[in-house]
């Protein structure tokens, strides 16, 4: 057990590592080459789908880089999203304005909802497909369902960060500021009124005064442009008489040509990219926390295999990595878990009972898992109570996942000591013991450690396993058989084979030390 221990201590690190890099070992962009004397600038399209968060943040910074390496001048982002994590589209807003050797243009295919409205915003132009929406930049709720709506009170309360980026991005590129603040925040009422061929967007204040000098509201169009109860969400027709999009393309194609772009290369996600969307999915991480809370929970119980502590530091990767480079966890919140398991730990092999330390390390471990769906607010302190709606709805999603994985895993610990004995094969990598007419398991990944199989105070009997401090130990019954249970020795590390003795039983937890040959 103890040569095993360092390679599982850096295990977490090489698969955090490798998730890391593996997107950047995959290919991701299609090179392709148009001869026409019309095409003359070179531009590179970088696929922007899903959700925004510190990953496809990096990935898109990456790519960047690629095609500025190409040669590109015009860099077209295929945009299609719902929003995402509201720092990682701060910080892709303020990288686009940053790239001031380079027209950046958002392609709107579809839809640039939340973040996406914020993304295209900060372009230095808008050209959107025939049927897209742009806007509504509140926070969204993604949970184990899906999107999940939120009341328009709760959906209008932004962090001023964001309302200063759509300021300076309407600054920056010609946007009225009242328009876009209005995707914002709630209560922003705006009126598009008109006199003698100029326009202007205006408030309910400002309309009743522009009214008594002859300014009236724009035909064809609903008045007021935004109410006081929504959020802007215009469609594609509506954000080219707005101002907001600059023209409509039916396809990538129809823009390139109508710009007179030459496209020399297509970033798209790789493999890797979308390996890590997949892990970083609801479902799929309430898979990952059972396999961890089960086989933790098989490793403290019945240590010294191996196998189950090896599986339970690749699931806790899983948990920790995907979350680490999403931008959903922490360090600190990483740092808990692992303590919170140290602290588990120490309660079950070397504190006797169950405590202080145990009950600590539970709190650790579970809040540490619930925080890592939950995304850092901008501006805002770690431990300071959450603002944001998306933030408190993804403490309740997070929540739903560890409480769903708790019971799960709780279950499935029932189902493997009941019945993993009745199924063929499986039965054969389990040790069992009969006492009287009963039988169980022991000795195996899946011990649970049945507390009528436990040896009495002064028993001996020989270690299985190396034991540093748990491990296994075979002792022999009072009808001659032979069984294994989960010890812990009070001496410290002990190699296998050794004789032990048993010097103190409390429910599960049996403490041993060697046996004294001197003594009879």
């Amino acid at each position: 057990m103890r040569g095993m221990l360092k390679p599982l201590a850096i295990l977490p690190c090489l698969v955090i590592a490798a998730m890391g890099a593996l997107a950047s070992h995959i290919p991701a962009a299609e090179t392709s080459e148009v001869s026409s004397p019309l095409q003359t600038t070179p531009a590179a399209v970088i696929v922007l789908h899903g959700q925004i968060n510190a990953y496809s943040q990096g990935t898109f910074v990456r790519h960047v880089n690629l095609a500025r390496q190409l040669g590109a001048k015009v860099i077209i982002i295929d945009l299609d999203t719902y929003g995402g994590v509201v720092t990682s589209a701060l910080e892709l807003s303020h990288f686009i304005k940053q790239q001031v050797d380079l027209r950046v243009i958002a392609y709107v295919n579809s839809k640039a909802y939340s973040a996406g409205a914020m993304i295209a915003l900060a372009c230095n132009e808008i050209v959107m497909a025939p049927v897209a929406a742009l806007g509504d930049c509140a926070p969204i709720a993604i949970g184990l369902a899906g999107l999940q709506p939120l009341p328009p009170t709760e959906r209008a309360k932004q962090e001023s960060p964001i309302l200063a980026d759509f300021q300076d991005s309407a600054l920056r590129n010609g946007y009225d500021p009242l328009l876009v603040q209005s995707m914002v925040a709630i209560n922003r009422v705006v009126h598009w009124v008109q006199k003698d061929g100029q326009r202007r967007f205006v408030d309910g204040t400002q309309l009743a005064k522009l009214a008594a000098e002859g300014w009236k509201t724009v035909e064809d169009l609903p008045d007021p442009i935004n109410s006081a109860d929504s959020l802007l969400t215009v469609s594609t027709d509506g954000a080219i008489r707005l101002g907001l999009a600059r023209q409509s393309a039916a396809d990538l194609t129809q823009l390139l040509h109508d710009l007179n772009l030459n496209l020399i290369g297509t970033f798209r996600p790789s493999a890797g990219d979308q390996i890590i969307g997949f892990l970083g999915s609801s479902p799929v991480r309430l898979v990952f926390l059972v396999i961890f809370l089960t086989t933790l929970y098989i490793a403290l119980h019945a240590p010294g295999h191996g196998l189950a502590e090896a599986v339970a530091v690749l699931a806790l990767a899983v948990l920790l990595g995907v979350p680490l480079l999403t931008g959903f966890a922490q360090w600190w919140e990483i740092v808990a878990i692992l303590l919170g398991i140290g602290l588990l730990a120490l309660e079950l092999f070397v504190i006797p009972g169950f405590g202080a330390a145990g009950l600590i390390g539970i709190t650790l471990i579970l809040s540490g898992l619930i925080l890592t769906f939950v995304a850092p607010e901008p501006g805002r302190s770690p431990l300071s109570l959450p603002r944001l709606p998306m933030t408190w709805t993804s403490l309740q999603n997070g929540l739903a996942v560890v409480v769903g994985g708790l019971v799960a895993s709780l279950l499935l610990c029932w189902w493997l000591r009941h019945y993993l004995p009745r199924l063929p094969y499986f039965n054969r990598l389990i040790l069992t013991t009969t006492v009287g007419s009963e039988s169980g398991m022991v000795g195996s990944l899946t011990n649970i450690d049945p507390s009528e199989l436990a040896p009495a105070v002064g028993v001996t009997g020989t270690a299985m396993t190396d034991l540093c401090p748990g491990g296994s130990a075979q002792f022999r019954d009072a009808a001659g058989g032979t069984h294994v249970v989960s010890v812990v020795c009070d001496s410290g590390f002990v190699t296998r084979g050794t004789p032990l003795v048993v010097r103190e039983v409390a429910g599960n937890r049996i403490v041993v030390r060697p046996a004294d040959p001197r003594k009879p």
